[in-house]
């Protein structure tokens, strides 16, 4: 149902969906659907695509299908292509979830936030939700900046642990609550800040009935790469942006 619903979220449920009916076929003894032929075919194949990206189990998908296409059936004696298409199929599925949508693929470990404190910045931050003239409010929100010491090779030769250099603002995490919003994936913006250089603000925007909002940040060039902790996405009515600036070596 939530897939016919959510269109913008498709990937989402058809993955969660695989997922799902993968468990509940092992748990009714049914191990994987069509199986393959024996234990150790199965973990020796498991033991090949369970270490994968999502993004290379996409691409084997990709190369299975076009080889059953070819009618090319097997892949040694005994395995089949569409066994191990299954096979590949729900470990992508997986693997999705995992990279997309799991608490640490969200936040790197070093910034996680605990429930409590999470629960206490939303409340001190958003007491009350304000509604403007127009008739629209102000969506809730958690605003956390992520700051640390650089110890690029200038830093390590003046300073140490016991006398560590001035913290530096690494990046941000942005959470941003639309419960009630129904249309497009609320966006994001970055505008000048009145002729200021070494700032920037960043606007949310997600239409009616909410107002945008405008946060005030560090103008550096952001770390796009998802090993590097970059996350956008909004699932459930929550937007959720994380990232951090990209790290330059000091030279003379």
């Amino acid at each position: 149902m939530q897939l016919a619903i959510d269109k913008t979220n498709s990937l989402f449920w058809e993955a969660a969906n695989l997922v799902c009916n993968w468990e509940i076929q092992k748990a009714s003894g049914a191990e994987h659907g069509n199986a393959l032929g024996s234990s150790e075919i199965s973990s020796e194949v498991t033991s090949v695509i369970e270490t994968k990206t999502y993004a290379q189990l996409k691409y084997m998908q990709q190369q299975i299908e076009i080889k059953m296409k070819s009618g090319e059936r097997k892949i040694v004696e005994f395995w089949d292509w569409e066994s191990v298409l299954n096979y590949v199929m729900i470990y992508k599925a997986k693997r999705y979830l995992q990279e997309n949508y799991s608490s640490r693929a969200i936040e790197p470990r070093e910034t996680q936030m605990k429930v409590s404190e999470i629960s206490r910045i939303n409340s001190h931050k958003n007491e009350k939700e304000l509604i403007s003239e127009h008739g629209l409010r102000k969506p809730k929100y958690i605003f956390r900046v992520h700051t640390g010491f650089k110890w690029n090779k200038y830093n390590r030769n003046h300073y140490d642990n016991e006398h560590p250099p001035p913290k530096i603002v690494k990046g941000y995490s942005f959470v941003i609550y639309y419960p009630d919003f129904v249309g497009r994936t609320p966006q994001y913006s970055i505008e000048n800040d009145s002729g200021s250089t070494e700032s920037c603000l960043i606007r949310f925007h997600a239409g009616p009935p909410y107002e945008d909002v405008v946060f005030r940040i560090v103008n550096k060039e952001w770390d796009l790469s998802w090993k590097s902790g970059f996350r956008c996405m909004f699932v459930g009515g929550i937007l959720r942006l994380n990232f951090f600036f990209k790290q330059f070596s000091y030279r003379r």
